[in-house]
């Protein structure tokens, strides 16, 4: 669900996911390892402020993601 919504983020916005990893100040590979396992809580704060969203939207599932 997070790797998707980054995803979606990525694309509207036209930045690659290794660009924005940096912007956030996550590893190389980070995000995309959101596929196969759980992110640490500091990183999805770190992701949420990045985007522009609280915390709690990133972890809210919709549908239009």
């Amino acid at each position: 669900m997070f790797y998707k919504k980054v995803e979606a983020y990525c694309k509207r916005n036209n930045i690659a996911i290794s660009v924005f990893e940096k912007k956030c100040g996550l590893g190389n590979g980070t995000i995309s390892g959101w596929t196969s396992s759980n992110p640490r809580i500091d990183s999805l704060e770190k992701v949420a402020v990045e985007m522009g969203i609280t915390l709690a939207e990133l972890l809210t599932s919709d549908q239009d993601t």
